[in-house]
């Protein structure tokens, strides 16, 4: 969850028929993305990937589609405070804080923007196959989120304005 990744989504070159072909495909694509952290440059590492492509082989076209910025949540502070102890009354457990949805564009835009602090309040859970083909969400995680929400937007009204 902290940790950079470099992700291969597809690949595709060749014969894609029926059966067994030995053949050398004269076109092939590769289709990637990277997950960012804190001080990552999108265009930066596109470039490092770029370059070490370049230099396994030069005839290799690289594009540039799109990239955002990485983000990285607060985790202290009242707005994290809140956060803590709506989950805490919720789900009677103290939560892990991870580093998760750093890759949701509209997140930094908002950051940015509305120079708001932005808190995650996750509650899919590993066992809910998160993007999978069978993803699910189970009724005590939904009515705990409720609880947790609203507590939470409770605790912040009462924050002092600044």
């Amino acid at each position: 969850m902290a940790e950079p990744t470099f992700e291969v989504h597809g690949m595709s070159g060749g014969y894609q028929g029926p059966g067994v072909k030995t053949i050398v495909p004269y076109h092939a694509q590769a289709k990637i993305s990277c997950r960012l952290v804190p001080k990552q440059n999108p265009k930066t590492i596109f470039k490092i990937i770029r370059d070490f492509v370049r230099q396994k082989n030069p005839d290799v076209k690289v594009e540039f589609i799109s990239a955002l910025e990485p983000y990285l949540g607060e985790f202290s502070g009242p707005y994290a405070e809140a956060a803590i102890e709506a989950t805490k009354f919720a789900f009677g457990r103290q939560p892990a804080f991870t580093r998760e949805g750093g890759s949701i564009g509209a997140v930094v835009t908002m950051k940015k923007y509305l120079k708001a602090p932005i808190i995650f309040l996750g509650l899919s859970l590993p066992e809910h196959g998160y993007h999978a083909k069978n993803e699910n969400f189970d009724w005590g995680m939904a009515s705990g989120g409720m609880k947790m929400f609203v507590r939470y937007l409770d605790q912040i009204s009462r924050l002092p304005h600044q």
